[in-house]
């Protein structure tokens, strides 16, 4: 049996590794795939998550962004007036609600994205966009698919976009806030034990999130345990029984103002999980939790906050709002 002062011990070691990949990629020289500048040349060269290597004769100026966090970061690096196009799902910050919809992010229509004159679409790799992303570059558009699911995630998107809009010491400024902002909230929760938390992602049927998750990071960092940390998949289907057996400390909840959740208690079976029948249940923030971006400090310290409450004080003095940054 592993004793509880060596899983702490474990559990300490692996958010500080979390934390530490993050800050790794504070530097783009040190990023796979980075953006930059070839020898001899002013072509802006980057390598996508599908292992394309996109080129940019110049800083792109007219951005169409179908992944939300990215246009988030896009207006962090003071770049929002590049955007020309954003999925209907990229509302933050509220002045991205006046670019043009251009619809959905997955699968989306090729005619409005062009319709919008774009030199540069950003867009989530993966099958379900690979034949936009070939007809975007048979249309003459560089498009940039990419993979949005990780703190390394966050840290090489950030650096790409950095340089693709000639925003580069901006990008490397942020990065260094964020990864100050996590390493403040992982000294705050350090010394505290552990909570064991369940993270409710979908009701039914029940998905959660496992190692491939940044939301796992942020639990660790935030000083607590995901129950189904073991499991590789970003979003694991699981069960009643087996959230039961795992018997978390606390049920954590993400909601929005339009939809109040129901009383996990009421729903069929649920009562069979402790905390759920105890009332061990937080409630935090849908919205800002589910977006992997500039956010990303505040959506930490709200983890933190709901996990050790002991801790509202020392989280209360971390600073979880980007600086505005302007790029010429």
């Amino acid at each position: 049996m592993v004793r509880p002062s060596a899983l702490v011990a474990t559990l300490s070691i692996l958010a500080l590794l979390a934390l530490a990949a993050w800050i790794g990629l504070r530097d783009p020289e040190r990023v796979p795939g980075r953006v930059g500048a070839p020898p001899g040349g002013d072509t802006i060269r980057v390598v996508d998550d599908e292992g394309h290597e996109l080129r940019l004769p110049a800083p792109a100026e007219r951005i169409v962004s179908l992944v939300p966090a990215a246009t988030e970061l896009v207006f962090a690096l003071g770049a929002g007036d590049r955007l020309v196009g954003r999925t209907r799902y990229g509302t933050h910050p509220r002045s991205a609600r006046e670019i043009p919809d251009v619809g959905d992010g997955v699968r989306p229509s090729l005619e409005l994205v062009l319709a919008r004159n774009p030199d540069l679409v950003v867009l989530f790799a993966g099958p379900d966009n690979q034949g936009v992303t070939e007809a975007l570059r048979r249309a003459g558009v560089p498009a940039l698919p990419i993979r949005h699911n990780s703190l390394e995630d966050l840290g090489r998107n950030l650096s790409r976009l950095g340089t693709v809009t000639g925003c580069v010491e901006q990008a490397r400024g942020l990065q260094q806030w964020i990864a100050a902002g996590l390493r403040s909230v992982s000294e705050a929760t350090r010394r505290l034990a552990r909570r064991s938390v369940y993270y409710e992602a979908w009701v039914d049927p029940p998905i959660t999130v496992g190692a491939g998750s940044y939301l796992d990071s942020l639990i660790s960092l935030a000083g607590g345990r995901n129950i189904f940390g073991d499991l590789a998949a970003a979003s694991p289907q699981v069960s009643l029984e087996a959230i039961a057996v795992r018997d978390p400390d606390l049920v954590l909840l993400p909601v929005t103002a339009e939809q109040p959740p129901a009383d996990p208690g009421s729903r069929v079976g649920w009562t069979a999980i402790p905390a759920v029948a105890e009332g061990r249940i937080r409630m935090l923030d849908s919205d800002l939790l589910s977006r992997l971006g500039p956010r990303v400090v505040g959506a930490t310290v709200s983890l933190g906050r709901a996990i050790h409450p002991e801790a509202t004080g020392r989280l209360a003095e971390i600073d979880s709002n980007p600086p505005r940054r302007v790029c010429p």
